[in-house]
């Protein structure tokens, strides 16, 4: 179960399902394809699905507004960088495997290197099988803090290399580097780059995200 050094990454009104709840106690990969399984025969579903290393389901309701227009624009963004630039970028209905600590995640958007995804093929109807090089979480308007910190926590301990988690609310960022055990707060940023893992990539936080109606 989660303990202080491991937090829950499920948000506030969402759904837990423990696998051991209903008899199912099966680890690692296997866990893995009983996720697949249940998303695939929940496909239709509004509600979004994730996987905790510790064998939870957490089923997340719709985002309201203007927590969809924020994560559109950023996963818009990201895929017009990654058209020029390469590699794969995806929006929240995207599921990358976690390779260290297990559990399936969905970030906000990511991008993920041409040689990871050539290391790393897709398979149709599974996860993508590691996680992204960048990653972003979007704070809604009802969501607390915590768990999303855990959350990209995990995508570092996975290997992710960048990681923004954008607080609209409380305008501001905070930015994960992989080797840092913190992450770097920003208060009222206009703009956020993707340093050395996005060569070029700028993204106009002020005016997409912050000043957004």
């Amino acid at each position: 179960m989660p303990t202080a050094s491991n937090p829950r990454i499920a948000p506030d009104g969402s759904l837990v399902i423990d696998l051991r709840d209903l008899g199912i106690s099966v680890t690692g990969p296997e866990m893995e394809h009983v996720f697949s399984r249940f998303c695939n025969r929940n496909s239709q579903s509004i509600w979004q699905y994730e996987l905790t290393p510790e064998g939870e389901i957490i089923a997340v309701p719709p985002v309201n507004h203007p927590g969809g227009a924020h994560e559109n624009d950023t996963a818009t963004e990201l895929n017009l960088w990654a058209r020029d630039f390469g590699g794969m970028a995806t929006g929240s209905n995207a599921f990358y495997r976690m390779p260290v600590t297990g559990g399936v995640l969905v970030p906000n958007a990511a991008w993920i290197s041409p040689e990871r995804l050539a290391a790393n093929p897709p398979i149709p109807g599974d996860p993508i099988p590691t996680c992204p090089d960048f990653v972003i979480e979007i704070r809604s308007g009802t969501d607390n803090l915590a768990p999303l910190h855990a959350k990209m926590q995990l995508y570092m301990q996975n290997g992710a290399l960048l990681g923004w988690l954008i607080d609209p609310p409380g305008r501001r960022a905070y930015i994960y580097r992989a080797g840092q055990p913190e992450p770097v707060t920003l208060e009222n940023p206009v703009m956020l780059c993707g340093e050395d893992v996005l060569p070029g990539f700028e993204f106009e936080i002020g005016r997409w995200t912050f000043d957004r109606d």
